[in-house]
Formats: C-alpha cells, sequence, structure tokens
C-alpha cells in the first residue's frame, strides 16, 4: 500500500517540475531555432522525442498516475497563455538556467518541510533517532532540489535538440524525469547508507 503522503509529494512536486519545464520552454525553442536543430538528424530527433515522451508517462503513471490527466489539462491552459519570447541563444540559457535554480529552490522548501515531517513522525515513533530524522530531512531537501532541476533541464534539452514538442510532452518529460531522477537519487542514498562500515563497540572492561 501506497503512503498517502509520499504520494500527495509526488503529486506536488512533479506538477512543480511540470509547471517549470513549461515555462522553459519558449528558452529552449530559442537555442533550437540557434542552432540546436544542427545537432540531431531530423530521425534522430524524432526517436529522442518518442524515448523520452514515453519513459517520462512510464514514470509519472508508476509514481504519481493522477498527473497524467493533470498535465494535459495545465498544459493546455498555459498554451493559451502563452510565454514570453527570448530573442537570443545568450538570453534563452540564462533564462532555462534561472527557472530551473527557481524551481530546484521550490523543491528544496517543499521535500525539506515533508522530510522533517516524515523525520518528526518516525523519531516520536521511535523509528528514528533524532540524528537519523535530522539525515532522513536533509536528504529529502537535497534530492528535491535536484531532481526538480534536473526534471526542468531535461525537458528544455530536449526542446533544444527536437524543437517540435507540444506543451504536454514537455510537461510529461519535466515531470517524469523530476519523479525518476528522486526516486534514484534516494535508493542512490539508501544504498549509501546500507553499505557505510558500522562503528564498533567498545571493548567489555
Amino acid at each position: 500500500m501506497s503512503d498517502p503522503a509520499r504520494s500527495h509529494r509526488d503529486l506536488v512536486m512533479g506538477a512543480l517540475a511540470g509547471q517549470a519545464a513549461l515555462a522553459a520552454r519558449s528558452a529552449a525553442r530559442t537555442l533550437y531555432d540557434a542552432g540546436g536543430r544542427e545537432v540531431l538528424p531530423g530521425v534522430a530527433q524524432t526517436g529522442l522525442q518518442t524515448v523520452l515522451t514515453r519513459t517520462a508517462a512510464e514514470a509519472v503513471a508508476a509514481s504519481a498516475p493522477s498527473l497524467l490527466t493533470d498535465v494535459a489539462a495545465q498544459a493546455g491552459a498555459a498554451e493559451v497563455a502563452g510565454v514570453a519570447v527570448v530573442a537570443t541563444a545568450r538570453a534563452a540559457v540564462a533564462q532555462i538556467a534561472r527557472t530551473a535554480a527557481r524551481a530546484g529552490l521550490v523543491g528544496l522548501v517543499v521535500d525539506a518541510a515533508f522530510g522533517a515531517a516524515e523525520g518528526v513522525v518516525a523519531y516520536r515513533r521511535g523509528t528514528m533517532t533524532g540524528k537519523q530524522a535530522c539525515v532522513h530531512a536533509t536528504v529529502e531537501a537535497g534530492t528535491g532540489a535536484a531532481s526538480t532541476s534536473v526534471g526542468v533541464l531535461v525537458a528544455a534539452g530536449a526542446v533544444a535538440l527536437t524543437g517540435g514538442l507540444a506543451a504536454p510532452a514537455v510537461m510529461a518529460i519535466g515531470t517524469g524525469t523530476a519523479l525518476a531522477a528522486k526516486l534514484g537519487l534516494k535508493r542512490l542514498f539508501v544504498r549509501g547508507r546500507a553499505s557505510a562500515p558500522v562503528a564498533p563497540l567498545p571493548a567489555a572492561s
């Protein structure tokens, strides 16, 4: 059975990454027009679009399936609203970097709050020490910041290299990449803690 709090966190973080990815779409398209279209041949561009979109959709379906319908609705509304046009490649890179950094900061705050709440509950139940609860909150915050930023950057990179991604696909890539990165980073930290050497007990006198 899935943890309701964690499922809610996945919904929040996935939506955040998807919206930020869509915000970077116009700047990424500027990079495509400025030379990104020359990096890959047309067949490779189409293949990359297909692989990224399919993989992202599978990641969203596994972690936060209700986001699949939300992504399409939110992307449609954003498409109607429109986004600012970026004139130069340098400005586009700067805008993408700012968007990813802002998304990462929000991801840090959101996951830190969820991690702190989980740590407090675990501490009260006796399943974590105070130090372990603090480490848990720190890991959640760090992985939240990194995964959200990665989601934005991967989606922007996909647009910069292939150009023709529709808004729902961009949001799906941002959302799915962020959720997959979060899961991968958490597993990496858990594996690292499990393999860390245990301090020997003091010898009996």
